[in-house]
């Protein structure tokens, strides 16, 4: 099954993810992370909603309950699974990836994430190999869409005031429109409505080209920042006052500061990408640096088991 990665599901609908592998996820998600209820989200492309109901109807015909968010980000998926005490969610989305993709973000109880390590090859075995029995009694679909405001209110009870500053966003037409504005209200926004076909551009701000309008914007609205997200508001990339893409690595040395400033050191987690200047940088400040595989899957187990700071 081509769909299954390192740390998701994902693939070109119609070709390596449809409804049918959905079904079947949904189906057997709650018996591989024994959860009697499954927290569901979904992004804004135009395959989501046949995916999602799939997913939903999988779940419910094993006789686990559903927690329906509606239209999400991925990190907002990360809260309700802890806010609810679930023992599993779904987000439904290709994250960064072009249009005509679709595919799976699945976490286990506390938000922990499931890749190939920790059940996610397990459930490819049993999609491909075991045989769907419907329980007798089908689980519920309860609406769960007041997520969204408990969502923003935890933003903005643990987000500094940014209305000195002038910033300018992108939201490449992905999920962090959905509610970013009540996050940054001062802010000026572009490729800020909802649109799974990502008119503008492809929502990966991590391919330089597609940060050229940021850039252009931040230079034109002489704003102190560029912020620009990918299409599940999960990534996110800077661009200087002066238009310049900022390295990512070099937010880590930036979260180094912030964190030493609030008198945590200790144990700091970065990927393999990250330059040699980053991990001297923190060394100084005082860190010990630890380098571990690239995706959130692997950083947020790693990241427990240093006890790291950030």
């Amino acid at each position: 099954m081509s769909a299954f990665k390192a740390y998701d599901i994902r693939g070109i609908w119609g070709k390596d993810i449809d409804e049918e592998l959905c079904y079947r996820a949904g189906f057997f998600i709650p018996r591989l992370l024994g959860a009697d209820k499954v927290v569901v989200g979904h992004d804004a492309r135009t395959s989501s909603d046949k995916a999602r109901e799939a997913l939903v109807r999988g779940i419910t015909d094993s006789g686990a309950d559903v927690l329906d968010l509606g239209l999400s980000t991925t990190p907002m998926v990360y809260y309700a699974t802890v806010f609810l005490g679930v023992g599993a969610s779904v987000q439904i989305t290709a994250s960064h990836n072009p249009p005509e993709y679709n595919g799976l973000k699945i976490s286990r109880k506390g938000a922990l994430p499931v890749g190939e390590d920790t059940g996610l090859k397990e459930l490819e075995r049993l999609c491909r190999e075991e045989k769907i029995i419907p329980a007798k009694e089908k689980g519920t679909v309860q609406d769960a869409s007041y997520m969204k405001e408990k969502y923003i209110s935890f933003l903005r009870e643990n987000s500094d005031d940014c209305s000195s500053l002038g910033i300018s966003v992108d939201c490449s037409n992905g999920m962090a429109a959905l509610l970013v504005k009540d996050v940054l209200p001062s802010a000026s926004y572009i490729n800020d409505t909802l649109d799974g076909t990502f008119p503008a551009h492809e929502p990966n701000p991590l391919d330089e080209r597609n940060c050229e309008m940021i850039k252009q914007k931040t230079v034109s609205d002489s704003s102190d920042v560029g912020i620009i997200y990918d299409g599940d508001a999960d990534r996110v990339i800077f661009i200087d006052e002066k238009g310049r893409f900022i390295q990512p690595d070099y937010i880590i040395a930036v979260l180094g500061l912030y964190y030493r400033e609030k008198g945590l050191t200790g144990n700091a987690l970065q990927d393999i990408r990250t330059s040699k200047s980053t991990t001297e940088f923190l060394e100084k400040l005082g860190y010990d640096v630890h380098i571990w595989r690239v995706g959130r899957a692997f950083a947020t187990m790693k990241l427990r088991e240093i006890d790291g700071v950030f």
